[in-house]
C-alpha cells in the first residue's frame, strides 16, 4: 500500500469528533499556519469539517478536549497521563502533548474507548485509542460548585417603587367635521 493511500485510508476514519467551541477556534486558527504536513493537514480539515460543537460545560466528560489529561494507547502500549494543550513548549515533554502534534490533533474530540489510525510522526501508521480521561478542569469546578450548600441569592438593591404616570385628559383640537355619521 502506497503512503498517500495509506493517508487516505487512515484519515476517512476520523469522521466523527465532538469539539468545545474553544477547541474548534484553536483548530481553526491553525488551519491558516504554514509548515504543517500533508497528513496533518487532512486530518485537521477532517476534524473542522465532521465535528459536534459544544459549550465547554455542556461537552461530555468522556470526550477528549483541551486542558484535559488523558491516558491512551499507542499500537497497545500505554501512554500518560498527558495533559492536551495547545502548545506544549512550556511543560515538560514527558506531562503534555501538544495539539499541534499528529498525536495530540488526533486525540482531540475522541471519546473513552474510541480508537482512530494516524500517521506517525515517523511516517508509520499508529492506532490510538482512549483508555481514560484523569482530570478535567472544568468538571471539577462543577462539583466545588454541587458540593456546596446551596447558594442563597441576595437582593443588595433598594426596594424599587412602582411609577405610572398619572393619566392625563387628552386634549383634542376642536374639529367641526362631523365625520362618516353624518353623511
Amino acid at each position: 500500500m502506497t503512503r498517500r493511500k495509506l493517508e487516505r485510508c487512515a484519515m476517512s476514519r476520523e469522521a466523527f469528533c465532538q469539539l468545545t467551541a474553544g477547541d474548534l477556534n484553536i483548530l481553526m486558527s491553525m488551519l491558516d499556519e504554514t509548515g504543517h504536513t500533508e497528513s496533518f493537514t487532512i486530518l485537521l480539515r477532517e476534524k473542522l469539517n465532521y465535528a459536534s460543537v459544544f459549550f465547554r460545560e455542556d461537552i461530555p466528560e468522556n470526550i477528549v478536549t483541551l486542558d484535559r489529561q488523558v491516558i491512551y494507547t499507542v499500537n497497545g502500549v500505554r501512554t500518560g497521563p498527558h495533559l492536551l494543550v495547545r502548545n506544549a513548549a512550556s511543560r515538560p515533554a514527558n506531562s503534555a502533548i501538544s495539539v499541534r502534534t499528529m498525536r495530540g490533533l488526533a486525540l482531540l474530540g475522541l471519546a473513552v474507548g474510541e480508537r482512530t489510525e494516524i500517521l506517525g510522526e515517523d511516517g508509520w501508521p499508529e492506532t490510538l485509542a482512549v483508555e481514560r480521561i484523569v482530570f478535567q478542569p472544568g468538571s471539577e469546578a462543577c462539583l466545588k460548585q454541587t458540593s456546596t450548600e446551596p447558594v442563597q441569592l441576595i437582593d443588595h438593591a433598594p426596594q424599587v417603587v412602582n411609577f405610572r404616570p398619572q393619566p392625563r385628559k387628552v386634549a383634542i383640537p376642536y374639529d367641526d367635521d362631523p365625520g362618516p355619521s353624518a353623511a
